[in-house]
């Protein structure tokens, strides 16, 4: 029994250097042992924010496509009711350190009829972005910009009283707008 033991041996090592993985272990045997870690593709976080794409609060999940693109998904609550959020983002910079930028779109649904009425469209400048990602794949990120109203309801703000009859439509207001965010990258 030995003996056919190190007859087998030497054939199945001659197989497992003609397979894939045997050519890159018989090229470079440390590389084929080591491999370096993938990079993260999946992000979920946590946001806080003002005027944001996701309003005061909410959670998003970001898919990165490749080294520079992103898509971000999001649901959140805000001044102007519960919030769905889609952007598409810009990442830019070292593995640990992002310029981050993304145009996107955000509809609300109003919870109360005497700030907000129909499904208020709202266009998403993150204009400023910043992302810092640790090693445990924990990232921090801050983000400025502008929002505006696209249209498909009306809304009105405090300094206009909030009644029914000062609603007016979301197309009237652009307004600046900032987030924060923490996330686990995988």
């Amino acid at each position: 029994m030995t003996n056919r033991r190190a007859r087998l041996f030497p054939l199945l090592a001659t197989f497992a250097m003609l397979g894939p993985a045997g050519r890159s272990f018989a090229a470079d045997p440390v590389a084929a042992l080591v491999a370096p870690p993938s990079t993260p593709r999946t992000g979920i976080g946590l946001d806080l924010g003002i005027g944001s794409a996701l309003g005061l609060a909410g959670v998003t999940v970001t898919e990165a496509f490749g080294r520079f693109a992103r898509v971000e998904v999001g649901a959140g609550y805000g001044y102007s009711g519960y919030q769905l959020s889609l952007m598409p983002k810009l990442a830019l910079g070292q593995p640990h350190d992002h310029f981050v930028a993304g145009v996107g779109v955000s509809v609300a649904f109003p919870d109360n009829a005497w700030v907000a009425s129909g499904h208020p469209i709202w266009l998403t400048i993150d204009a400023l972005g910043f992302e810092h990602r640790f090693e445990t794949g924990i990232a921090l990120s801050a983000a400025l910009g502008v929002t505006g109203g696209l249209g498909g309801g009306e809304i009105c703000l405090p300094p206009d009283g909030c009644e029914p009859q000062f609603l007016r439509p979301v197309t009237e207001y652009w307004l600046p707008q900032g987030r924060v965010g923490v996330a686990y990258w995988f």
